[in-house]
């Protein structure tokens, strides 16, 4: 009975660790680097929803979590509140998918089926016509576009690309079942700091969210970098397609497991 119930306070500390980072990451948009570890406790608690019987209960904290965070990120104006919770059930989606393609394919990908997943989604949410109602997660650093002049080669979803790798070290070091591991630790630190330090050192014509919305928006183009134009969101189109073979490739193998 002890057990079960550190396994529940486990859960219940890691979703408050996640809410209070990504909370602090929305409300401190002048200085956000809280949101390259806010993710990082969902991961274990998808650990624990992989591994339990009955994983809803998992999945309903990650809910609550993602939902606090976008509201954070829109400073709690409940204006948007449908809006905020439909984004975080399409969201909690990456992190059931992840569950059911390693119940399926195993743990070939590990995390980054999370990964491709996000930025899948976030790439065809981009596709839709209310796209600019979408909080994509590089808008947290919306306010710190000296902080990522390297997106002239990745596009802005290179920002959200950044952001999710970030977690998963930090996760990685921090909050699996092996314990504290120093060394994924200051691999999520200089995974962080590198990319400021060189985007601060470097004169660079960023793509930013203004330009993402330019090439995907409903309204009048205007100019853009030729590069970009050219290539677009080509991280999340790519994230997207491989999110496609992953879920067709869980399905195949339960369908041939079954017969």
């Amino acid at each position: 009975m002890a057990k079960k119930n550190n396994g529940i306070l486990n859960v219940w500390l890691l979703f408050a660790i996640a809410v209070l980072l990504f909370t602090a990451a929305g409300l401190m948009k002048s200085f956000p680097v809280l949101i390259f570890a806010a993710l990082a406790p969902l991961f274990a608690i998808t650990d624990q929803a992989r591994e339990h019987t009955s994983p809803w209960n998992r999945f309903e904290l990650i809910l609550l979590a993602l939902t606090t965070g976008l509201l954070a990120a829109h400073a709690f104006n409940f204006s948007f509140t449908i809006a905020v919770l439909l984004q975080a059930i399409l969201f909690t989606l990456t992190f059931v998918g992840y569950v059911f393609a390693y119940k399926s394919l195993g743990a070939r990908l590990g995390k980054f089926t999370i990964i491709f997943f996000w930025l899948g989604l976030e790439y065809l949410l981009l596709k839709l016509p209310w796209n600019n109602k979408v909080v994509y997660l590089a808008d947290v650093l919306l306010l710190k576009p000296d902080w990522y002049s390297w997106t002239s080669y990745t596009g802005y979803l290179g920002v959200t690309l950044w952001i999710l790798l970030a977690n998963l070290l930090f996760y990685m070091s921090l909050f699996r079942a092996a314990g504290f591991n120093v060394y994924f630790f200051i691999g999520g630190l200089l995974l962080v700091a590198v990319p400021i330090v060189y985007s601060l050192q470097v004169e660079g014509s960023m793509i930013t969210y203004s330009h993402m919305m330019q090439l995907y928006g409903f309204a009048a183009k205007g100019s853009l970098p030729e590069k970009y134009s050219e290539q677009g969101e080509f991280i999340g189109r790519t994230a997207a397609w491989v999110s496609v073979l992953i879920i067709l490739l869980s399905f195949v193998k339960n369908y041939t497991r079954k017969k």
